[in-house]
């Protein structure tokens, strides 16, 4: 038999290509790849048997496995009756590149309890790795979820090495737990949307798993799903001091399961997640993985990855003839649509949360439109030739040279009629303008001559006019003046009422909004993203006005789900949904339960993506949601948490915009949850730079009274 560092390279990739295969799959796969090489078969096999000898409880980055599994053997940690803590080592139960887990029971008669341990492998226990072992004890200090492995404690070994004990989780990876109970499409996706929820609860503690696979999900006796390894996860904030240690080693990732982005060394974000969730999807509906391979290599997989569109899953359980617990026609059309989303290859084109894409399976359950939809025939097209441009052109060529002379005789007696066709809609079109633009012309030059003291007296015998009364002689002429261009006043009544916004006159602001909303009805109907936002902006409006609060939650509503009906990419989404989320957080909002809160926090990771999409991570819509998140922990009560994010923003604010609006609120912020925590020395100290700084900036606003009355209603309510 070979030498291992003979063959490293090719028994390296062999063992990757193989070692998530069904066996059937595998036993081929092998048959071609060896082609009558014993040796190196009977290699590659010997790996993928320990392989399966070891669970995989908590697994290290993939991409350590074949290298430690090739290196020389080494001792043994041979801790098998050791205490560790409270606890005592029964067994070995897993083994990974960077550390062995090990079953462990209570040591004293306290009670009764086994757990897991993991703990640093003798030998690997370099700067780098300790503190990557590190970094993935503190995330899972942060994470306190039904269906995430819990960390219990923690410590060193007499020998320095660190360890955390952990739930012990008696079951089975999540594909085989599906099969060996046959459970049906329905059950399947309730048992994946509890995964979402474990990940999506992890994302709003900003942090990426980044190794989301069956073997990372282990699933008890009594069907609940636990999420597990955080070995390779990447903490959201860079400021954060764990961010750098869970950034280290390189491009860390399972290739089966590994998104585009990771696969070309790209940025990391939570849409990373989403990916590799469409691809469990896939697996559970199906039976199998996305991607058809011949060779089985690693650079076949990641090519696949990067460039091939998976098969519809439908169509792939048709191929494969799985049993009848995966229904083809189950899957046909929305969860088709839900999966193939997920799994785009652009990241900005997957669901924007993983909440987004438990929530479309939940649509899909109900009977409810999703927003998942097929791909366009244009955007495949687009993607196929740009990954075959050169055979493209050259089909292109010869298709044009059997065909140029019928083509050109056609198009030249077509082009007359087309451009005339052309020539006229064009004209129409510049003629409804030039009407549009000449009427609105008018109407502001009479608008701005009747600002003009000298022009206004001549009618009413004063010189003394002021702009508010300009404004308000162009509201009584602009329904007749503009009475057949609805988009026109549509477009005014909002401009006038954000001056009367500003103004802090909510009730003519309300006012403008309304018959804003009422034009644009009459010039697009009830379907339009302009409608969409006169809805917003009425629902704001209404929330001004105490009597009439209860209505600005529904017309909010109704405003979202237009938007994303008529234009699911408009840049003012996320401020919608950003605003209802607050709503649903507001203290006058009552009552406001769990499920309330679970809304808002699925809305908020909704918006946050959107925002750093459309504006980057330090713009101030950013940072806005940034804050809402941490109202959202203020409002469940972790006061701890939420101070830890007041001051973060806090200090991100006072980065962009020092002594602006943002910077002012943050200041009010921190300084109510710290009263709430019984500070009152420093909340003080934070009200009075907020009044002092309001008072210099925003003076006579009407956004400084509200942060008086704001602080005025803390205070109060600290004393209660």
């Amino acid at each position: 038999m070979r030498r291992y560092a003979e063959s490293w390279d090719q028994v390296q990739e062999l063992f990757n290509a193989a070692v998530d295969l069904p066996g059937v799959e595998r036993a081929a796969m092998l048959e071609q790849a060896c082609a009558g090489d014993e040796a190196l078969r009977l290699e590659v096999e010997s790996l993928l048997h320990s392989d399966e000898q070891a669970s995989s409880f908590i697994e290290d980055c993939a991409s350590q496995v074949p290298r430690d599994l090739l290196m020389e053997p080494e001792r043994e940690d041979d801790f098998a009756g050791r205490q560790f803590g409270a606890y005592q080592i029964i067994r070995e139960i897993g083994r990974g590149g960077l550390g062995a887990v090990y079953l462990a029971a209570r040591a004293d008669d306290e009670f009764q309890k086994q757990v897991a341990i993991k703990v640093v492998r003798r030998g690997l226990d370099t700067d780098d790795i300790l503190r990557r072992f590190r970094a993935e004890r503190q995330i899972l200090a942060q994470l306190e979820h039904p269906n995430i492995g819990r960390l219990i404690d923690a410590g060193s070994t007499e020998e320095g090495l660190p360890y955390f004990v952990m739930e012990h989780v008696d079951g089975q990876p999540i594909t085989g737990y599906c099969d060996a109970h046959k459970l049906s499409t329905t059950e399947r996706l309730e048992l994946f949307r509890l995964v979402c929820g474990a990940v999506t609860y992890a994302h709003q503690h900003l942090v990426i798993h980044r190794d989301i696979k069956p073997s990372n999900i282990l699933v008890s006796s009594d069907g609940a799903p636990k999420l597990l390894d955080f070995g390779i996860a990447k903490v959201l904030h860079a400021a954060d001091p764990l961010a750098a240690l869970t950034m280290t080693g390189g491009r860390a990732m399972t290739p089966d399961y590994a998104s585009p982005e990771q696969v070309r060394g790209e940025p990391i974000t939570t849409s990373t997640d989403i990916y590799s969730l469409g691809v469990l999807l896939y697996e559970l509906l199906t039976g199998q993985k996305p991607y058809r391979l011949t060779a089985h290599t690693p650079e076949e997989l990641s090519r696949a990855v990067i460039d091939q569109i998976p098969e519809r899953p439908s169509t792939a359980l048709v191929r494969t003839q799985q049993s009848e617990v995966r229904n083809q026609k189950s899957l046909r059309g929305d969860l088709d649509n839900i999966i193939l989303m997920a799994m785009r290859k652009e990241p900005a084109r997957r669901y924007s949360s993983t909440a987004q894409l438990s929530g479309d399976i939940e649509r899909h359950q109900r009977g409810l439109p999703v927003i998942a939809r097929k791909d366009t025939f244009s955007y495949r097209a687009e993607k196929f030739i740009r990954r075959n441009t050169i055979a493209v052109a050259a089909a292109v060529l010869v298709l044009l040279s059997l065909i140029g002379g019928t083509a050109i005789a056609v198009a030249q007696a077509r082009r007359a009629t087309v451009h005339a066709r052309i020539a006229e809609e064009q004209r129409d079109a510049a003629h409804r303008a030039s009407v549009r633009a000449e009427k609105t012309s008018r109407f502001m030059q009479s608008f701005l001559s009747n600002a003009n003291p000298n022009w206004y007296a001549r009618g009413n015998g004063r010189r003394d006019v002021t702009v508010r009364e300009a404004i308000d002689d162009a509201v009584g002429r602009m329904d007749t003046e503009l009475a057949d261009e609805p988009e026109v006043r549509g477009d005014l009544h909002h401009t006038i009422g954000e001056i009367h916004r500003v103004a802090g006159e909510p009730e003519s602001a309300l006012n403008h909004f309304q018959l804003s909303l009422d034009s644009y009805r009459q010039a697009y109907g009830d379907q339009h993203p302009k409608v969409a936002m006169a809805l917003y902006y009425v629902s704001v409006g209404v929330g001004w006005i105490d009597p009439r609060k209860q209505e600005a939650e529904p017309l909010l509503r109704q405003g979202i789900a237009m938007m994303r009906k008529t234009d699911p990419e408009n840049i003012n989404l996320p401020y919608m949904l950003q605003h209802l989320a607050t709503q649903i957080m507001s203290a006058e909002r009552q009552p406001t339960g769990e499920a309330d809160l679970a809304e808002a926090e699925s809305l908020l990771l909704e918006a946050k993506p959107l925002f750093v999409r459309y504006y980057g991570e330090d713009h101030l819509a950013t940072l806005s949601a940034d804050s809402s998140f941490a109202t959202l922990a203020y409002t469940r009560g972790d006061l701890a948490q939420a101070e830890t994010m007041r001051e973060e923003t806090l200090r991100r604010f006072r980065q962009v915009e020092e002594g602006g609006y943002s910077h002012i609120r943050g200041l009010f912020h921190l300084a109510q949850v710290k009263l709430a925590r019984g500070k009152s020395t420093e909340a003080e100290t934070l009200f009075e730079q907020a009044v002092h700084l309001g008072s210099q900036k925003l003076g006579g606003d009407f956004r400084f009274k509200r942060l008086i009355k704001d602080i005025d209603a803390a205070r109060a309510a600290a004393t209660r």
